[in-house]
């Protein structure tokens, strides 16, 4: 009796053995696979670095719309001292008339001739037929692009030049960007420019008056607005 419960007693310590090996062995297979598993699969970055990635992207964006804004302002820095030396006139008066040649969308030149013509830059002309400021506008015709316009504001070279371009573009519109009709118009005033336009003696003068300007343009006479 006491013989065979010592055979059993093997058999169990036996079994618990193997049962123990077995668990060891697949507890190892598991870890062993799950370590496996781990290396094959890249690391996610962590969160820290995706914000500073898109924080230096954003950086680098607002840096080249930076540079962009500061070529343009160069750029017209140098284009109004040029103008300002060919015309020998301020950098100021020279870069009011740029930037309302521009907004209204003629070529800049032009807007220069067209000042030196009517006025010879000076924001205080006025002419026997009641012309006004730098552009030599009307009151009347003015007041057909800006009825609250008044004759002091004519004499603010930027309302002025404002008016004045503005008149000489809608005329370009209305002749089909034909420039020598447009400033024969624009000088004998838009209303009563086709019924002069038949009148030798005035299409002579007008014809000069037209040559004197067209002389110092370069490039199309209309270029597109600024957005």
């Amino acid at each position: 009796m006491q013989r065979i419960r010592r055979t059993a007693g093997l058999i169990l310590q036996r079994g618990t053995l193997l049962l123990a090996s077995g668990l060891l062995l697949g507890v190892g297979m598991s870890v062993s696979e799950r370590l496996t598993a781990a290396r094959d699969v890249p690391p996610a970055p962590p969160a820290d670095v995706d914000h500073e990635l898109s924080r230096l992207s954003r950086l680098v964006e607002e840096l080249e719309g930076k540079l962009s804004v500061t070529d343009l302002k160069l750029d017209r820095l140098t284009r109004v001292a040029q103008y300002s030396t060919a015309y020998r006139i301020p950098a100021n008066l020279a870069g009011q008339i740029y930037d309302a040649a521009v907004a209204e969308g003629l070529h800049p030149s032009l807007g220069f001739q067209l000042v030196k013509v009517e006025s010879s830059f000076r924001s205080n002309a006025q002419s026997s037929m009641q012309a006004l400021g730098l552009t030599q506008v009307r009151l009347a015709t003015a007041q057909e692009v800006d009825p609250t316009i008044t004759r002091r504001d004519l004499l603010v070279p930027e309302t002025n030049l404002r008016i004045g371009f503005r008149v000489l573009r809608r005329l370009l519109a209305k002749y089909d960007h034909d420039l020598e009709m447009a400033l024969r118009a624009y000088n004998l005033g838009p209303t009563g420019a086709m019924m002069s336009f038949e009148d030798t003696t005035s299409n002579a003068r007008v014809a000069v008056y037209a040559d004197k300007v067209m002389r110092g343009v370069r490039g199309a006479p209309v270029t597109p607005r600024r957005p």
